[in-house]
């Protein structure tokens, strides 16, 4: 069978799901999940600023299985009384000591007040964001032990936003902000086996937490103390406040016969209405993923929305946090709920293979709007991220976070929209059968399920899932930068009465200086005269390769990867200058600015009849460059604006000035005037 025709397997839905989806609708998606890659970008300025101060996980000599964690909140004033007790164990012989991870506040005053440590603790020292704790005697391997930290105070709002006090009190602790507010081993590897979360608030405030609500304890001094309890295993940053003046409504998801979960719903009263509307498809979206991935992993507990002062979502197990309630985030909603399984089941192991959570909630969302859906509005959906700026900007870094120290880096889109192509071409390599095995086998693996996993580890699963060798796959599209650029062209000839495709492929990026070349399988689709439609399937990782491939008649349409299964950029030309040392000029042309002369901002339109890289550079009449427009590749003319300032953002002064455009080798310059 063609590769082209595979079952998609998550279009055979037996219960009515499968729905419409209009064009408009689906641009909405689009439009919407676009949002998606900015959420957790929110507070990076003052988080840049200590971020290579906070006390990174270093402490592999112990294992932290349980923590209880007390909070007293007050909100006039402000303040979080905190009594966090954590039970230990030793991974050596010899322990005699640990260090926690835990604000000490030199920069951040005060300190915390009514601060102590008790415990099977000697002694302690607080300082650089460690909690150094002497125990009171030596353990060997096996042995546990507990330390109880007593602090009062305002914690810094830290990171994407750490412990944050607003329309009450929200916390998003990725992704090293869980040791802002409370003491932890702050180490996304080391999942505690459970924890429980007891918070005292103002009477008339609802807390929403991690797993299951064990107790609302009304007390006498006009405060209430909600108990929660997580029984499966979680790391720290995914432990979770939501403090608000909530309306609370539910539904349930049902995975058995007469067996239901519940779906809580923590809203602000004037978001009810619309709050019912926009979270209408989660128990959906809870089946179309059960089926894809296994039964949703905290089945025993719940799942939920928390509204909070937020701009995006964060997926805390067992209850998202939401900052919108509207239809048009469907797809943000799909995402959040696929971290479940990616992120909150199978945490990656360290933030360099944060792809392993982002790029599989991202494409989860294409998958959602293929499994309730259909496959055309599932590729419109994936081929929507195929922008100019995508390709001049965030498919140029390799999807393996080399640098964890800058969270910018941390959390780029590369690892949302590049991460999700690599799933998406990781379909295309094993196919759709064995790609679905293991989407549903790798989070339930008992190496991976409630604990972690490096790309590594998931690579060597696919291997062994496909019985193929991937190495090369996830080498150049995890740790390489870029992406393939392909001239392609073809001729026909007869050969003994047999019709014949000569194809030749050639491989241009020299991105910046980086030529790798890449092994792909590539599809060329033929439609002959005779009316056949034929998908081939050819292997290309030469610079230039050529292929002689039968077919059934003369061609009078070839489509070179027609369904867009390969994060590239592409052009036809003719075949002859696909040969080594041979290049293909082409038409561009430069238009004059407008207006001009011009006070402000003026528009430069360009005009280019392929894809390729472009370079828009503004100079003096001395010839001093003073501003690089554009420096990246397009597919089509654009209107590039200028808004007199150079590079270092500063206004230029009134004069003529020359604008440039590089394209293929070759240059067009106009003049334009400046006028303050």
């Amino acid at each position: 069978m063609r590769l082209w025709k595979f079952l998609i397997l998550m279009l055979m839905v037996s219960n009515g799901l499968s729905q419409q989806i209009t064009p408009d609708r689906l641009e909405e998606l689009i439009e919407a999940s676009k949002k998606l890659p900015d959420i957790k970008k929110n507070n990076f300025t003052l988080y840049k600023k200590v971020f290579s101060k906070i006390s990174m996980p270093d402490s592999a000599d112990y294992d932290q299985l349980y923590y209880d964690l007390d909070f007293r909140i007050s909100m006039d004033p402000q303040n979080l009384e905190g009594t966090v007790t954590g039970l230990f164990r030793s991974n050596v012989n010899g322990l005699d000591r640990i260090n926690l991870n835990f604000d000490s506040r030199e920069d951040y005053p005060p300190y915390w007040s009514d601060m102590w440590v008790s415990g099977n603790i000697n002694s302690y020292t607080h300082s650089n964001w460690v909690l150094a704790v002497v125990l009171d005697t030596v353990y060997d391997a096996g042995e546990t032990f507990t330390v109880t930290v007593n602090y009062s105070g305002i914690p810094r709002p830290e990171g994407l936003a750490g412990f944050w006090f607003g329309n009450g009190v929200y916390t998003l602790s990725e992704p090293y902000a869980a040791q802002t507010w409370w003491p932890c081993k702050d180490d996304p590897s080391d999942k505690m086996d459970s924890v429980k979360i007891a918070v005292t608030v103002p009477t008339g405030y609802t807390v929403a937490s991690n797993g299951l609500l064990q107790g609302q304890i009304p007390n006498p001094n006009n405060t209430t103390t909600f108990i929660w309890k997580e029984k499966y295993p979680i790391t720290t940053y995914l432990v979770s406040l939501a403090i608000a003046n909530y309306t609370t409504f539910s539904d349930s998801f049902q995975f058995a016969p007469g067996e239901f979960m519940p779906i809580e719903y923590y809203v602000y009263p004037y978001q009810l209405t619309a709050a019912r509307s926009a979270f209408e498809k989660l128990p959906d979206m809870l089946e179309v993923f059960s089926r894809l991935y296994g039964l949703y992993p905290f089945i025993e507990e719940k799942y939920g929305h928390a509204l909070f002062g937020w701009g995006g979502g964060m997926e805390h197990q067992t209850c998202t946090s939401i900052g919108t309630v509207s239809d048009s985030w469907e797809t943000i909603y799909a995402h959040e709920l696929a971290h479940q399984w990616f992120g909150d089941l199978v945490t990656c192991r360290d933030w360099h293979h944060i792809w392993l959570n982002e790029g599989f909630a991202t494409y989860s969302e294409a998958l959602w709007i293929e499994a309730y859906y259909d496959k055309s509005s599932f590729r419109t959906y994936v081929n929507s991220t195929l922008e100019p700026y995508n390709f001049s900007t965030i498919f140029r870094s390799a999807v393996y976070r080399y640098d964890t120290s800058n969270p910018n880096n941390l959390f780029s889109r590369t690892i949302y929209t590049k991460g999700m192509w690599v799933l998406h071409m990781l379909r295309y390599v094993v196919g759709d059968s064995v790609f679905f095995e293991i989407m549903h086998d790798y989070p339930n693996d008992p190496s991976f399920a409630y604990d972690d996993a490096t790309t590594e580890e998931f690579r060597d699963f696919c291997e062994m899932k496909s019985e193929m060798d991937l190495d090369w796959f996830f080498q150049q599209w995890i740790y390489e930068p870029y992406y393939p650029v392909y001239d392609w062209g073809y001729t026909h000839y007869q050969q003994n009465g047999q019709d014949y495709l000569h194809f030749w492929i050639a491989q241009k990026q020299k991105l910046d200086g980086y030529s790798h070349l890449y092994k792909m399988p590539i599809e060329v689709r033929v439609i002959d005269t005779h009316i056949n439609r034929d998908t081939l399937m050819i292997w290309d990782s030469l610079e230039v390769q050529d292929f002689h491939i039968p077919i059934s008649g003369s061609p009078l349409v070839v489509q070179f990867d027609p369904d867009l299964r390969i994060l590239k950029m592409s052009r036809e030309v003719p075949i002859a200058t696909l040969e080594p040392g041979n290049e293909v000029i082409r038409d561009f042309t430069l238009a004059q600015n407008y207006p001009n002369p011009f006070n402000g901002t003026t528009m430069i339109p360009f005009t280019i009849d392929t894809s390729g890289k472009v370079k828009l550079e503004i100079f003096d009449i001395t010839g001093s460059r003073i501003r690089t427009l554009i420096d990246g590749y397009f597919t089509r003319g654009e209107e590039i604006r200028w808004d007199g300032c150079d590079d270092h953002d500063k206004q230029v002064s009134s004069g003529i000035y020359i604008y440039q455009i590089h394209f293929e080798n070759r240059k067009l310059s106009r003049k334009m005037l400046l006028v303050r």
